[in-house]
């Protein structure tokens, strides 16, 4: 036994030494630059483009089986154009590839069983000049000669199907690399006929241990980037661990760091340093992504994903959130934000249950907050030629006018018209619609929505509500908002609002009711004064046709009815000075107090008519009617005023209707003064014209916009 066990030692002693024996001869007989031509010729007849070596090669054989190689390169095809003049992107304008140098070592013996263990694999000084002619061909197409380049794949083509193992062609063969660098190397693209370019320097690229069904693996990666049309100038960096399972099946990304430091252009270094972060698997049956702890990063703000994407189908389902500041990160991009409140807009913090699809994005919950604001909602949206979107939004708190422009500020771009600039005419002399209008209403043509709003408290233009509840409802180019749902003043408002863009001009009809709304609390939170205090109820059930105010005005049609009660009008007395028997019944320093002040209205293309106003105080009366057009800006009024101890005074109201004029009718006042002539009356007119003062202030205070 002991005998056979040395006869088969030094069998395979001899056989060593003489495998051995034999390398040494090829090595020392064989020299690898006599074949260049040979390869040159191969690559020549496979390419069409010349491979010329500028340096010498070296093999080794065992244990490793090895290639060293000095300077070469690989030019584009002879018949690409040539750049009109040196490129600086590149340098080399006639070459597609060039290289100083490098060396592949792969381990002999596990040849043998279909594994590739490379040793080493380094590559120095690589440049890959890549350039797109302005006919569009490219010189990274490696048809064969007499081949037309390969078609782009046809959208409508069927998806690529996994390759199914051959039936004779065994195990694949598995490859391992031990060390892989690449060191100076550099990436240019150019288009000659855009003139877009990209440059990739001082690129370097290190891979350890990368084996399948081995440990992860590093990989390190950083390059420096500059490119026109986009402009752009960064700093790239890629870490991360590596490790895929022994068929390949696998691939998971551990520990990616991806940062980038901009230096101009396109992402300003403002910006600061972005970061992506996080860890990936890929599964390629079925093709899978699973993404964890996923997240893009800059000092202002923070995008983060959890979840799942299927890449056949294009789907990703997860958490996305995002936090941080939207003030400075639009700063850092160099537009600043400006709002009434500074503070505004610099704190969000939003999580968003996502399933998305090409055709349909379903966001299933948002949680978060804005500020001081809470935030919950869902919102859905289904891509086509009609496009559908449901959304419920709901706050509990939120003060609209924080986020605004500061007053004083002129909206971006935006040009105020000339004061007494009149509106431009259309074909039938009303005022035509703005720019834009047309296009909005093909858009609204092409909208499927139901978008529902909720707001425990809202303030808007200083005037808190509660209990606010909006829908809108958009049926391809009918609108409408029904519940309009609100509180404020201390009462309630209902509404009911139509826009029909389905027309040549939009159809619009507002039916409204205000129940009990305190007026005087409006007022005083809109303009820090009381003009006019009392419980208010308003009913308008109101049509009008156009696509704006200066259009709509001419057509307004329907009725409106206003009652107030128990109220005060603040700032001057109705009574003059001076009457008889009417002092006990003044309303005192404060105001002239009323019990009641009615109306209804009713309008017929443009011109709104009143019969019916009432006003009743103590020792005060009027009533009142008139019209007023709105088209042709002109108010008719008449109004009479029945104070204790004078005679009754007429009022006129006339004039524009943005400015209208006050006065007493002196005829009817002077009739009135002669029916009267049995008391003791001082200076009637004169009197009288004190109250119609009063009076017109106090209406001027109704009025948006208006001040006594």
């Amino acid at each position: 036994m002991n005998r056979t066990l040395k006869l088969v030692a030094a069998a395979i002693g001899a056989l060593v030494i003489l495998a051995a024996a034999a390398i040494a001869i090829v090595v020392a007989t064989i020299n690898p630059n006599d074949y260049k031509g040979r390869i040159a010729d191969a690559a020549r007849s496979a390419t069409g483009r010349e491979l010329v070596f500028d340096g010498d090669l070296s093999l080794s054989f065992f244990p490793w089986l090895g290639v060293a190689f000095g300077p070469m390169h690989l030019g584009n095809p002879p018949d690409f154009p040539k750049a009109p003049a040196p490129s600086p992107a590149s340098g080399d304008d006639d070459i597609f590839l060039r290289i100083k140098g490098g060396g592949l070592r792969v381990a002999f013996m596990p040849l043998l069983s279909k594994r590739v263990e490379v040793a080493e694999l380094m590559l120095d000084g690589l440049h890959l000049n890549l350039v797109r002619a302005a006919d569009g061909r490219t010189n990274w197409d490696f048809a064969k000669p007499g081949q037309a380049p390969a078609a782009p794949a046809s959208p409508a083509a069927p998806t690529p199907q996994p390759a199914q193992p051959q039936a004779s062609g065994g195990a694949p063969m598995a490859v391992a690399v031990d060390s892989l660098s690449v060191n100076g190397a550099s990436l240019s693209f150019r288009d000659l006929g855009t003139g877009q370019q990209f440059r990739a320097r001082d690129l370097n690229i290190n891979v350890n241990g990368l084996a399948p069904g081995g440990d992860p693996a590093d990989i390190k990666l950083v390059v420096a980037m500059s490119g026109q049309k986009p402009d752009i100038e960064a700093d790239l960096s890629v870490i991360a661990k590596v490790q895929s399972d022994l068929d390949g099946s696998v691939l998971r990304v551990n520990g990616l760091t991806v940062t980038l430091t901009p230096k101009g252009g396109v992402v300003p270094a403002g910006l600061g340093k972005v970061e992506l972060a996080g860890d990936l698997t890929f599964h390629t049956v079925p093709q899978r992504l699973d993404i964890a702890r996923l997240s893009l990063s800059t000092p202002t703000m923070k995008v983060g994903a959890n979840g799942t994407a299927a890449l056949g189908a294009q789907s990703f389902e997860g958490l996305l959130t995002l936090a941080g500041s939207p003030r400075k990160a639009l700063e850092s991009l160099g537009t600043p934000m400006r709002t009434a409140d500074p503070k505004a807009l610099d704190a969000l913090d939003l999580t968003l249950d996502v399933q998305a699809t090409p055709a349909k994005v379903d966001v299933r919950t948002i949680t978060g907050k804005l500020d001081d604001t809470a935030i919950q909602g869902k919102a859905s949206a289904v891509m086509g030629a009609v496009q559908v979107i449901r959304a419920e939004l709901a706050l509990d708190a939120i003060d609209v006018d924080r986020y605004l422009p500061p007053e004083g500020d002129k909206q971006a771009g935006g040009k105020a018209p000339e004061k007494g600039a009149a509106p431009a005419a259309g074909k039938d002399g009303k005022a035509a619609p703005q720019d834009g209008t047309a296009e909005a209403k093909k858009s609204l043509r092409t909208i499927d929505a139901d978008v529902t709003f909720k707001a425990g408290r809202l303030v808007a233009a200083k005037v808190p509500m509660t209990n606010v509840l909006v829908r809108l409802v958009a049926d391809k180019g009918l609108v409408r908002i029904n519940p309009l749902q609100l509180n404020l003043g201390g009462g309630a408002v209902n509404g009911d609002i139509t826009a029909d863009t389905r027309a040549e001009a939009t159809r619009s009809r507002i039916v409204t009711t205000v129940k009990g709304v305190e007026v005087g609390e409006l007022q005083q939170a809109a303009l820090g004064k009381r003009h006019v205090s009392a419980r208010t109820d308003v009913k308008t059930d109101l049509t009008a046709t156009g696509d704006d105010w200066n259009a709509a005005k001419h057509t307004l049609a329907g009725t409106a009815s206003l009652a107030m009660t128990q109220g005060t009008i603040h700032g001057f007395q109705i009574i003059p000075e001076g009457i008889k028997g009417a002092e006990s019944k003044r309303a005192g320093s404060s105001g002239q107090k009323f019990d009641s002040l009615t109306a209804s209205i009713r309008a017929d293309k443009g011109v709104v008519s009143n019969k019916d106003l009432k006003f009743v105080s103590p020792g005060i009366g009027a009533t009142g009617a008139g019209t007023a057009d709105l088209g042709r800006n002109v108010v008719d009024y008449a109004a009479t005023l029945d104070v204790t101890g004078l005679p009754k005074i007429p009022i006129k109201i006339s004039g524009a209707l943005d400015s209208p004029s006050y006065g007493v009718d002196p005829t009817k006042m002077l009739m009135n003064t002669l029916e009267g002539a049995g008391g003791v009356i001082q200076a009637p007119v004169e009197k009288g014209g004190e109250a119609v003062k009063g009076i017109g202030g106090a209406i001027k205070g109704l009025l948006p916009g208006q001040k006594q």
